[in-house]
């Protein structure tokens, strides 16, 4: 009888070390592929990270035929005097690396452009241009997007007020964004002193 109980109380050890290792076995075959999942997300922002996404000059798949193009922001025209006083403003154009795509001319002053992603999920990313003026501290932003074969302004051209501080790349690169699948731009409040920036919806045609 006592040989019995023994042999009972020994099986069920063995069978319950048994089944703990090959938990550990399968807990460690789960972190593996976890961590193979963050490698491939990581590579992937790596790989947009080493595009140019923000400057005079940017990279992009702006009319959605799976390759990348250059936007180019060149000054096409030489101004005369004071344009507050009667005289010519310098011209700005966004030209494309891939010529089938149409210049925009932008008109008067330097301008930084931004790649925001595809915003409007049709397959194209869409770019911001962010514009100095002509005379004091209030920039202009813009965003554009490719809609049968013409650019389209996706958001219509709003006011930056800078209060004379300069604009950094980091704040440009927040100022459009998807939040839940709706877009949002990030503006300054009229009605406070200090600008706070506000967050306001903006509806896709």
């Amino acid at each position: 009888m006592n040989k019995i109980i023994y042999f009972t109380i020994v099986s069920f050890l063995v069978f319950s070390c048994d089944t703990k290792n090959k938990n550990k076995v399968a807990t460690s075959s789960n972190v593996k592929i976890n961590d193979s999942s963050k490698s491939e997300t990581k590579s992937t922002q790596l790989e947009k990270m080493n595009r140019i996404l923000i400057g005079p000059k940017i990279e992009g798949d702006f009319d959605g035929d799976k390759k990348n193009e250059f936007a180019i922001i060149t000054q096409t025209k030489q101004g005369e005097g004071n344009p507050v006083e009667d005289g010519t403003p310098d011209e700005y154009t966004i030209s494309f690396s891939n010529k089938k795509l149409k210049p925009i001319i932008i008109g008067c002053c330097e301008a930084q452009l931004i790649n925001e992603g595809d915003l409007n999920h049709d397959g194209k990313e869409d770019f911001s241009v962010c514009q100095a003026p002509m005379n004091g501290s209030v920039y202009e932003m813009t965003t554009y997007s490719l809609q049968n074969s013409n650019w389209k302004q996706i958001v219509e051209t709003y006011l930056i007020p800078t209060a004379h501080k300069e604009l950094d790349n980091e704040d440009l690169q927040k100022r459009v964004f998807l939040e839940n699948d709706i877009l949002y731009i990030l503006k300054e409040d009229p009605n406070d002193e200090n600008y706070r920036l506000i967050k306001k919806k903006i509806e896709l045609n």
